[in-house]
């Protein structure tokens, strides 16, 4: 009985426990792609971060969804911890870095939560390997379509990226403040936290990627369309969701979830509500499956 107990002991220690998962180095190309894996479950989470922040904004969603499902948070190329070794700063470009860990990590059923721009990251991945995503979830993206600029627009645009190479953490600490969150905004925790970590991107990077994204956008409608599963939406209500639009645009079904009071980043502004809302999609996807 002693020798049992002592091999079953010797089995229970040589295995890898729940927190600690053996890391797999994972590469786009010659870029070295930074994640967060943990958990274990049948079910894959890849949470993309958007814009000029990084895969710490997922820590309370991953902490809270371990315990259920294999869970990976991910650095963009060129964002946290990630290489920013190339010249290449597209949405196309960081769709291959989440396929990159999808691959790497051999993940299936697997559901993609983007937020932000990593909206139109993720959709990029769900059309290029359709086979291996389940889900889709966007978080505060999606909310209308466009589909061309005026030139009006353009040159605002042009006006907008060139005041960002210019003089880049005045303009990216205005832009933050008055279109990523509402106005008189109380929670300045959050919204320094935005800020700080958007002064230290990588200017170069974080231009290009904002500019290809601009550009991606105007395709948005035409490739939700051709998704071949529901798209599910979570958003605040500090801008407004055409609802409508977004439901007939999404032909194989659609949920959208509102989380009220916040800004751009519900995820770190109201971590409990946000993953209450995150965990009901998750479970509203499983169902379909």
């Amino acid at each position: 009985m002693t020798r049992i107990f002592c091999i079953v002991l010797l089995f229970i220690f040589s295995c890898d426990s729940p927190a600690e998962r053996k890391a797999v180095e994972i590469k786009n190309g010659d870029v070295s792609i930074a994640y967060h894996l943990s958990g274990y479950g049948d079910t894959s989470i890849v949470l993309v971060h958007g814009w000029g922040i990084n895969k710490e904004y997922w820590e309370h969603q991953q902490d809270a969804l371990s315990s259920q499902y294999t869970v990976v948070s991910l650095d963009l190329g060129g964002h946290g911890q990630s290489g920013h070794n190339r010249d290449h700063w597209t949405i196309g470009e960081y769709a291959k870095d989440v396929i990159a860990i999808i691959n790497g990590l051999q993940l299936e059923n697997v559901i993609l939560v983007g937020h932000s721009m990593g909206g139109e990251i993720i959709l990029q991945t769900a059309l290029t390997i359709p086979g291996k995503i389940v889900g889709f979830i966007g978080v505060d993206n999606f909310k209308d379509f466009v589909t061309s600029f005026t030139p009006k627009e353009e040159k605002e645009i042009n006006a907008f990226l060139q005041d960002l190479k210019t003089n880049f953490d005045t303009t990216a600490t205005m832009y933050t403040k008055l279109a990523l969150f509402p106005p008189g905004y109380k929670d300045t925790i959050s919204m320094i936290r935005v800020i700080r970590s958007i002064r230290e991107a990588d200017t170069i990077a974080a231009i290009k990627s904002l500019e290809s994204l601009m550009h991606f956008a105007l395709k948005d409608s035409e490739m939700i369309s051709r998704l071949p599963i529901p798209v599910h939406l979570i958003v605040s209500d500090y801008t407004n969701t055409n609802e409508e639009t977004f439901r007939h645009t999404a032909k194989n079904g659609s949920s959208i979830r509102v989380i009220k009071g916040t800004g751009h980043y519900p995820m770190i502004e109201k971590p409990e509500e946000f993953t209450h809302l995150l965990r009901e999609t998750i479970h509203q996807i499983g169902k379909k499956q």
